[in-house]
């Protein structure tokens, strides 16, 4: 099928505190690229808890045996955020029919909520 649409799409919710605990027992599955981004913030631990909430989404998407490792969230200056998928989540993303992600974040003082999308067709 050519037509572009949403193949999926889900909304993920954290609680900041998750994040500190996380990182306090060295569990956190964030790149060392995502832990630069968010340490050069004022509130790391809110820019963390979204990319948190989006790799929990896009992981959820992309079904069993895909974990938050597998999901990466870029943001370049002057940019949206964006998903880099590992190989094997490319691939889970294709065989769902979709050609791309898209993200959102956001945060307020206690939670952090991510919105991914997996859409059909080119940008």
């Amino acid at each position: 099928m050519d037509e572009d649409g949403v193949v999926a799409e889900r909304v993920e919710v954290v609680e900041i505190a998750e994040v500190g605990a996380l990182m306090g027992d060295g569990r956190g599955p964030f790149t060392a690229a995502e832990l630069a981004y968010a340490r050069d913030k004022s509130d790391p631990e809110r820019r963390l808890a979204a990319r948190l909430a989006a790799k929990r989404a896009a992981a959820a998407l992309l079904g069993a045996g895909m974990g938050e490792g597998e999901v990466e969230v870029l943001r370049s200056p002057g940019q949206p955020p964006r998903l880099r998928l590992s190989p094997r989540a490319e691939e889970r993303l294709r065989v769902l029919g979709a050609e791309r992600t898209l993200v959102s974040l956001t945060h307020g003082r206690e939670q952090a909520a991510a919105a991914v999308l997996f859409v059909r067709g080119r940008a």
